[in-house]
């Protein structure tokens, strides 16, 4: 950073968030101090608005949320979605078709949800998944009757497809599928998922765009995450911070590295930083 800090991005899991899903308790008192400083918490996650923990959407240092792995820009003193970057219906069918036959998940992210067919719902028992994780997947998700296609009339742009597979076949074919869609791209984030989203829906062109937005200079904004789906905000941010329990390829990328998101990682660099 060349200047005063103005906002601090955040990745949720495993970097604001402990591996529990809870929030340490450095990590709450920070908040606090960033609402005193003037200094905004925007939670950036692949998550869905609703999935961002209550004590965060809440807080008076938190005005924005980045969802969807980018898809989305929500302001929540209006409540409203600033920035929609959607899949196309013939890009999300295209997909399904071709990854229907295999034993996938196939969540549709939209209108604040993450929709999940209700005869696939048991492949979540199955995926190579911690525990923990499996029982916030299934937490997390709106199940309904029928297939995807069934559900696109019905719902709002949809602006990413988190995709879970069973094996490794079904990963190559997810994979396959993927890349025959040349206006889409992919992340994994855990060994039995494939994030999917429109080409221009990352963090890094989310924080791009709220940044000019709110006449933040995007040199006196910080960054903080743990895995693939961050390196494109680590890398926008005047400072792009990894925590030590980050993915190996993603700290490789880092202006610097925090203690673990276990530790309350986030709040302990910052301390530093605003003395």
């Amino acid at each position: 950073m060349r200047g005063v800090l103005r906002a601090v991005f955040v990745d949720l899991d495993d970097t604001f968030l402990a591996p529990d899903k809870s929030i340490p308790a450095e990590n709450l008192a920070l908040m606090d101090e960033l609402d005193r400083r003037g200094i905004e918490l925007v939670p950036c996650t692949g998550r869905h608005v609703g999935g961002v923990p209550r004590q965060m959407l809440e807080h008076r240092c938190v005005h924005h949320v980045v969802a969807s792995n980018g898809g989305i820009v929500h302001d929540l003193d209006v409540g409203a979605d600033l920035r929609v970057v959607s899949m196309e219906p013939v890009q999300i069918l295209g997909l399904y078709d071709e990854l229907a036959p295999w034993p996938v998940i196939i969540d549709a992210f939209a209108d604040g949800k993450a929709y999940s067919e209700g005869a696939r719902f048991h492949l979540f028992d199955v995926i190579d998944v911690p525990e923990g994780l499996r029982g916030y997947l299934k937490a997390g998700r709106t199940p309904y009757e029928g297939t995807l296609p069934e559900l696109l009339p019905h719902v709002g742009p949809i602006t990413k497809l988190s995709i879970f597979f069973v094996d490794e076949a079904g990963g190559a074919a997810c994979r396959a599928a993927i890349g025959r869609q040349r206006e889409l791209y992919y992340v994994q984030t855990s060994a039995a998922n494939y994030e999917t989203m429109h080409r221009d829906a990352t963090k890094g062109s989310a924080l791009v765009w709220l940044c000019a937005h709110m006449g933040w200079d995007v040199a006196d904004v910080a960054a903080f995450g743990d895995n693939n789906n961050d390196v494109t905000m680590i890398e926008a941010a005047g400072d792009g911070v990894v925590m030590e329990n980050g993915e190996p390829q993603v700290k490789a990328l880092a202006d610097h590295i925090a203690p673990p998101a276990k530790d309350g990682g986030v709040a302990r660099y910052l301390a530093r930083v605003l003395g």
